[in-house]
């Protein structure tokens, strides 16, 4: 059986480690996601419930070094419905960092189902999300508009 996703230190950089497939996979944090993490109080070897995990994969949060597909990584997620279970605090911090992002078009169905699918919907209603080119819309009507 697979083991819930938890933390761990390489060096000075707090990383992810979670069960992809049948294999345990090491997964970069940017910094905005660790410091995500460092606000909800977690540090090495805490376990991350399944729903931070995976929301942070699927919004470019945690990546592995080598790169990855987001949706693909996301789905062969295994073993992290275990473990520790997010607190309100969690989800509703979780939703406002969602919310800033501008995540890949491609990506953007797959995350707004996963915020219909969790508790996170209790927090961030799934089209308050945006991708990549509806930010850059926005930003090019709001130069126009200058």
């Amino acid at each position: 059986m697979a083991t819930a996703p938890f933390l761990t230190r390489d060096g000075d950089e707090l990383k992810l480690l979670a069960s992809v497939g049948t294999t345990r996979r090491q997964f970069d944090l940017s910094d905005r996601a660790e410091n995500l993490l460092r606000d909800l109080d977690y540090d090495a070897p805490a376990v991350v419930p399944w729903v931070t995990a995976r929301a942070l994969v699927l919004a470019g949060g945690a990546t592995l070094p080598e790169g990855n597909d987001a949706r693909d990584v996301a789905w062969n997620l295994t073993g992290a419905d275990g473990g520790r279970r997010a607190s309100e605090a969690e989800l509703r911090e979780l939703a406002t960092y969602l919310r800033g992002l501008a995540v890949e078009d491609r990506v953007l169905e797959t995350l707004r189902e996963h915020v219909r699918e969790t508790r996170l919907a209790r927090f961030l209603d799934p089209d308050d999300l945006g991708g990549r080119s509806q930010r850059m819309n926005a930003l090019n009507s709001i130069a126009k508009d200058l």
